[in-house]
């Protein structure tokens, strides 16, 4: 954004101050549009020395001039208003109406009494990055302290690093955030998402020119892109050609993964699903089977997959045209050789999760040699530190970055699981998910998903849109059940409940069938 910036000015000429005006502007239209009429409304906007700081001017000017009682609160001085903030303010100044109040000094006690319906913060913006410290920290905690208001961010929460979405430990929690032109990176990740509430990317009038010659490698998935690559039924499918799925899942204490994966594929479309499980559990789970069809497989002492399972699974890895490994499938050493030895000789995509991983993260050099054109790997963050090695604060912090060099380095389509949720493509691309929320951090949620996406590659996605699209429909299916149930109450067998319905809702106005 700093870029283009600098080349609408430079290159287009447009003026700096027609961007600034057109961000503040575009922050109080917002809100008429998230909230209605501001007139007769209290609005607060904290206002710091920098371009930030100048877009709330502009704001405050403009929701003065829509009949709100408007209070602008100076965290710089006067003379450290620089270029088009100086102007700005200058024009707030010289336009104080009855409306409008500036105060150049906060303390918590003097603010104790004020209430606003609206808080505007437009203290920090992208540059932003480190701590919050002094009287701005006084201001963040005083404005997280008030429920009753509405808190609005300029560009980016203050506090948050627009480009990794690490915080401060003291950050304004907003609960809109209108950025300008795109979105930023920060927004999405960590808990820049937690801070930011929703975002709207505001329209600042930048030269088409440059913004439609973008070359990225790093995307936000929405719900637009997703329909247009969900699976599209022929009229003529039959059960053999809408996904055979084989999944091994499962073992003694851990039938509840195998459950949910394999319930999970079905309804996410899969025409045929194939669990393979231990013969420990069998009668356990076949009993909570109907459309799945149970495999049952030798079990070693602990009630695991033998090593003996071999000669049953080769058939169906076979006849399936996908195959999930690794839901419950135990650590069991000679368990852990067998999936290794799925992984080794499959030629059919492989989706492998949760054990699965944790075998292969002994022996990566099975990715290098594998026999399978594709694998997605669908790691939370601990299962993929150990994969790569690193620390789960280091991947944390750089986790784009990490992604996509582990993706290009093994030619795998990773789907890093978290808040959020990314998929790093063989080619570099990083596409970050835009659903989900705190309620899905649940146990069992991490399998529903590992269905879903094994269900689309059967369903003829790609195995990159099978994962992109399968993150999707797993965090909206989570957000249906967070709307219905709320965060706290919320299992794994509730967001499996809603895929259905999330998938014929993005369905109804996506593609058209051709025939």
């Amino acid at each position: 954004m700093m870029d283009l910036d600098e080349k609408a000015i430079r290159q287009f000429g447009m003026p700096s101050i027609l961007l600034m005006e057109n961000a503040g502007r575009s922050v109080i239209e917002e809100m008429e549009l998230r909230f209605g009429s501001l007139r007769g409304s209290k609005i607060l906007v904290a206002a710091g020395k920098g371009k930030n700081g100048g877009d709330g001017f502009v704001a405050a000017r403009h929701a003065s001039q829509r009949g709100a009682d408007v209070t602008v609160l100076l965290l710089g001085a006067e003379t450290n208003f620089q270029g088009d903030v100086r102007t700005n303010y200058d024009i707030l100044k010289n336009t104080i109406g009855p409306r409008m109040t500036l105060l150049r000094s906060f303390t918590a006690k003097e603010f104790s009494e004020k209430r606003f319906d609206y808080i505007v913060d437009a203290i920090f913006g992208t540059s932003f990055h480190g701590e919050v410290q002094g009287k701005f920290k006084n201001v963040v905690e005083w404005i997280n302290s008030q429920r009753k208001s509405e808190v609005i961010a300029v560009d980016i929460p203050s506090g948050v690093n627009a480009s990794t979405g690490e915080c401060s430990s003291t950050f304004v929690r907003a609960c809109l955030t209108v950025t300008m032109a795109l979105p930023k990176v920060g927004l999405y990740l960590g808990r820049g998402k937690e801070a930011s509430g929703s975002v709207a990317v505001a329209d600042i009038q930048m030269p088409p020119a440059l913004t439609g010659k973008l070359t990225s490698r790093l995307f936000l998935a929405g719900e637009e892109d997703v329909r247009e690559n969900l699976p599209v039924r022929s009229i003529e499918a039959h059960k053999q050609s809408v996904g055979k799925i084989f999944i091994l899942a499962g073992s003694k204490g851990l039938t509840g993964a195998a459950l949910l994966c394999s319930q999970s594929a079905m309804r996410a479309g899969a025409g045929a699903v194939v669990l393979g499980i231990p013969s420990a559990v069998f009668s356990a789970v076949s009993r909570r089977t109907l459309e799945v069809m149970p495999l049952e497989l030798p079990s070693t002492s602990e009630g695991t997959a033998a090593s003996s399972s071999m000669a049953l699974i080769v058939p169906k890895m076979k006849w399936a045209d996908v195959i999930l490994i690794g839901p419950g499938f135990s650590q069991n050493p000679e368990t852990a050789e067998l999936a290794r030895r799925v992984i080794s000789t499959s030629t059919k995509t492989l989706v492998i999760d949760a054990d699965g991983l944790n075998a292969l993260a002994n022996d990566l050099s099975l990715l290098k040699t594998r026999k399978c054109r594709y694998v997605i790997l669908t790691p939370h963050l601990g299962e993929f530190s150990r994969l790569s090695r690193l620390p789960a604060d280091e991947i944390a912090r750089n986790k784009i970055h990490i992604a996509r060099s582990f993706a290009q380095k093994y030619n795998v389509v990773l789907v890093l699981k978290g808040a959020p949720t990314i998929v790093a493509t063989p080619d570099g691309v990083v596409v970050v998910n835009s659903t989900g929320n705190a309620g899905m951090a649940t146990a069992g949620s991490g399998d529903v998903l590992g269905g879903i996406i094994a269900a689309l590659v059967g369903q003829h996605n790609t195995p990159v849109q099978a994962a992109i699209n399968g993150v999707h429909v797993h965090g909206r299916s989570g957000d249906v059940a967070r709307d219905d149930i709320g965060e706290m109450g919320m299992i794994a067998s509730d967001i499996l409940r809603r895929v259905p319905a999330v998938l014929k809702q993005l369905q109804q106005n996506g593609h058209r069938r051709v025939e």
